[in-house]
């Protein structure tokens, strides 16, 4: 097991109150495994990366949660428990690569930079050579060039290249990627994950995939959780939830994805999309029993009242939903 996450849950102090931005989020990620972690906006899935990246706002803070990384175990309830890793244990592939690039450096300065921080006293010459390898590696056109150029001079795909290049050359046991392709096009896009999952085989790393894409996840990874109001409310293969989905929730999610055919007609968009009414809960206040109760269209009185288990779908072991209708015989 590459890692295994426990019982995270983290607060965040506001003006307005104490926001409960995940409640015990627990996660397994095999080594090469590609596990996507989905939900709508606002419903914590940078605030895991985050957290396991040390990364969190000074306003924020973790209440309860372990992480065992590689063999090697961390209380995440204690900041910066982690800090040791990054670059190493775990690399992070941001939504905005210029989160990672120093504006000021040039890219072959700052590849060089993990390198001598992995491997400190190595020889600078056989570092700038790796670095080179590596923007081959991703598929960047002129390596030797983009070495010498900032990050500016480069478009947001090679921005993002050159951050899987950095992720490449760290050899880390965790890669996170957090919305890795929203800015891009699609050709861009699917160029992007391939890059991911190319630097997956190469070193064997588990990645953990943050989206709001069904169709990234169901085109490129192995198994997904599905997160809600700071909730797993689902997890399994990517063929089991989109066989069976457990959760009420799974499946209106895969109910708002537009299937893109030759069928479709522009003047009958507006009955091909479906929406799931109403808003996320206030993070402030939790409503007693389901976290979904309140938008659910299969919901019953139980519902309202009981915080549900995690329940097994199906003959499925491995595949489980936190809906009170799974425990019903």
């Amino acid at each position: 097991m590459a890692i295994s996450l426990r019982n995270l849950s983290v607060d965040y102090s506001l003006p307005q109150g104490t926001a409960h931005a995940l409640r015990g989020v627990s996660l397994d990620i095999e080594k090469g495994e590609l596990l996507g972690l989905v939900g709508e906006s606002g419903s914590g899935k940078s605030t895991v990366a985050f957290a396991l990246m040390g990364l969190l706002a000074n306003n924020a803070k973790v209440t309860s949660g372990t992480a065992t990384i590689d063999g090697k175990s961390f209380d995440l309830t204690k900041r910066n428990a982690t800090a040791a890793l990054r670059g190493r244990g775990m690399a992070m592939i941001f939504q905005d690569p210029m989160m990672s690039l120093n504006p000021v450096f040039t890219i072959g300065t700052q590849l060089c930079e993990v390198l001598r921080r992995r491997s400190p006293g190595s020889d600078r010459k056989a570092r700038v050579g790796m670095a080179e390898d590596a923007l081959d590696k991703v598929k960047l056109s002129n390596p030797r060039r983009r070495m010498n150029q900032y990050p500016h001079e480069l478009s947001g795909g090679m921005r993002q290249r050159v951050v899987i290049a950095m992720a490449l050359l760290s050899e880390p046991a965790l890669l996170i990627a957090d919305e890795p392709t929203t800015a891009l096009d699609v050709t861009v896009e699917a160029q992007i994950m391939r890059e991911i999952i190319g630097l997956r085989d190469r070193i064997g790393c588990a990645v953990l995939l943050i989206t709001h894409s069904l169709g990234l996840v169901t085109e490129y990874c192995d198994r997904l959780s599905v997160l809600y109001a700071g909730e797993r409310l689902e997890s399994g293969t990517v063929r089991q939830v989109q066989r069976q989905p457990g959760h009420p929730y799974t499946r209106m999610l895969f109910d708002c994805e537009v299937p893109i055919d030759r069928e479709r007609q522009a003047d009958a968009s507006e009955n091909r999309f479906t929406v799931i009414s109403g808003d996320l809960p206030d993070p402030r206040r939790r409503p007693p029993g389901c976290i979904f109760n309140g938008r659910c269209d299969v919901s019953f009185d139980d519902c309202a009242v009981i915080n549900p288990g995690d329940y097994p779908v199906g003959n499925e072991a491995e595949h489980r939903a936190r809906c009170l209708r799974l425990a019903t015989p």
